[in-house]
């Protein structure tokens, strides 16, 4: 009796499944993660998309990622020989295209250094996603020191200059529970079930006024562009260029304040005060 068609396992189809579906899933983590906040800003807000956070979804787009090359490098393994066959066939025809393989390469080589020179639209492109990203940096949810959720309340009280006396004490008069000043706002918050960012608005509820160093390390400001920064911060763009002419610097509004900073061997914290009228003549 012959036997019945489509129950034998091919290894073969299983491999083409297995691709579409990785190429499918790193597709989409990577577009997810395109948009998705920064990290110091997912971590203190609790921020997830379907159920997963943003660590999970650089997990999945980095795992998976792995298995599409492993597959692949599986199939050229068991393939080698046909695969050799097909790229010499496809190198003899290109070498009768000279056109078409100059064209090719001239226009990788354009991608690639438009890329990274930061020229458009490739930096068109980059910036799209950096306007994705910010556009989560409201005043509300913007950590006030970055990666405060793994600072332990003892050290967040002295970067916020208030006595961690007063913090527990604001937190205890809003009923949350704190062990000690040992833990860090990321265990306290996940311990009353709250995002680390609520956290810190219930200290200010109970009290607490913070006073933050200045400091642009580690908020992202520094891949901003100046028209981004001046859109942000309600400054008057034209205003900002002319300041930074007076300082000798020639600027774009679509320059990021770390370029900027780079090209002169300089802090971009140095950069912004300029832009805000307090720095000095460089």
């Amino acid at each position: 009796m012959a036997k019945e068609r489509g129950k034998t396992f091919k290894l073969r189809g299983m491999t083409t499944f297995l691709v579409i579906i990785s190429f499918i899933v790193d597709t989409a983590s990577g577009i997810i993660l395109y948009v998705a906040p920064p990290g110091r800003i997912a971590h203190w807000t609790d921020w997830t998309f379907w159920g997963l956070d943003k660590e999970e979804w650089v997990a999945i787009h980095t795992i998976f990622g792995y298995v599409l090359l492993a597959i692949v490098g599986l199939h050229l393994y068991y393939n080698w020989r046909t695969f050799m066959n097909f790229l010499w066939d496809k190198v003899r025809r290109a070498l009768n295209q000279r056109w078409e393989l100059s064209v090719a390469t001239v226009i990788s080589l354009v991608v690639f250094l438009g890329t990274l020179w930061n020229l458009p639209p490739f930096s068109t492109t980059m910036n799209l996603g950096e306007k994705a990203k910010n556009s989560w940096e409201e005043s509300k949810i913007t950590p006030p020191v970055p990666h405060a959720e793994n600072m332990s309340l003892k050290e967040f009280s002295t970067i916020i200059q208030v006595p961690v006396e007063q913090i527990l004490g604001a937190l205890k008069s809003k009923g949350y529970k704190v062990e000690n000043a040992k833990q860090t706002l990321g265990e306290i918050a996940e311990e009353n079930g709250i995002p680390p960012s609520t956290l810190f608005e219930v200290m200010k509820a109970g009290g607490v006024k913070p006073t933050l160093p200045e400091t642009i390390e580690g908020t992202g400001l520094g891949k901003k562009t100046l028209e981004m920064i001046c859109t942000e911060r309600d400054f008057s763009l034209d205003e900002v260029l002319s300041r930074l002419k007076k300082h000798g610097i020639d600027a774009s509004p679509t320059d990021r304040l770390k370029d900027v900073a780079n090209k002169l061997g300089k802090k971009p914290i140095e950069i912004f005060r300029i832009i805000k009228g307090e720095g000095q003549p460089i």
